[in-house]
């Protein structure tokens, strides 16, 4: 693996729960497993669950770990986010959600390839229930199917895995990768799971817009275009910093229309710096 800067740029993952500390273990000790250590982790908890306070009373790990909740009255991911970015001690943020698990390269990349005025995004293999229980009842290791990926493939098709193409690892500036990344024509949607960016940068747009009170748009897609406005563009890091992401059902129905229908109204009143979000404008 290559050099990551000599110069040690201050880090702080933000991790996206809501109840689920089995997946919750299994991205900490993935964490813990980071070829890059430099960096801290904040746990953005949208609750304030028993059983959350029971996993960090009886779990420890060798990282440093914030754990922040607020009160469950609904969907406010939004809001845990934004407090979490207020509390940041890094100076470089990177996101990820509480089903997804990283590889252990994943840090390293995000911080390789880290840009002023670029957020970076990336994307998530969607494993199959089958797999996904394996994982999750230990019988396998995320660090064993990342190391023998190609082998894995038949199972994985055979459980329904989606965006299987996602977990190949490529060196960064390989010319695969660069072939893969450099397409002017692609743009790659920016995913709440799996992006990251100079806290500076999330502050010129006053961070995550807290009038979506539902899942999708308000955490990932609405960032990209008010971003833009400030000319802080998209870098990929496919296939860079991957993960895996394990399988549950979901039930969002309307909820995408709603928000779209919400984001579009913002776009249309230019309301690039949002009113709701790290400063109540």
């Amino acid at each position: 693996m290559s050099e990551v800067s000599e110069e040690v740029l201050k880090t702080t993952v933000i991790v996206s729960v809501y109840k689920d500390t089995e997946a919750l273990g299994l991205i900490l000790e993935s964490l813990e497993s980071q070829t890059y250590r430099d960096f801290d982790v904040i746990v953005s908890e949208d609750c304030d669950s028993e059983g959350m306070r029971n996993f960090f009373a009886t779990r420890s790990f060798q990282l440093t770990i914030t754990h922040l909740r607020q009160e469950d009255i609904g969907w406010r991911k939004n809001r845990a986010l934004n407090h979490a970015v207020r509390s940041a001690q890094g100076e470089y943020l990177i996101f990820i959600d509480g089903d997804v698990i990283p590889y252990t390269t994943f840090v390293e990349m995000h911080v390789e390839q880290a840009q002023s005025n670029r957020y970076l995004s990336g994307t998530r293999v969607e494993l199959g229930p089958k797999m996904s229980s394996k994982i999750r009842h230990r019988d396998i290791t995320p660090k064993v199917i990342e190391k023998w990926y190609l082998l894995f493939l038949p199972w994985l098709i055979a459980d329904k895995t989606k965006h299987l193409e996602e977990g190949i690892f490529l060196k960064p500036n390989s010319f695969l990768e660069r072939k893969l990344n450099g397409r002017s024509t692609r743009s790659l949607l920016l995913l709440g799971c799996n992006f990251s960016c100079y806290k500076a940068d999330l502050e010129k747009i006053n961070g995550f817009d807290e009038d979506y009170i539902s899942p999708t748009v308000g955490e990932d897609v609405d960032l990209a275009w008010r971003f833009a406005h400030f000319g802080i563009t998209e870098k990929s890091v496919r296939h860079m910093a991957n993960m895996l992401h394990l399988y549950h059902t979901r039930s969002r129905e309307g909820i995408m229309e709603q928000n779209q229908t919400m984001m579009h109204a913002k776009m249309a009143a230019h309301a690039y710096v949002c009113k709701n979000g790290l400063q109540k404008l």
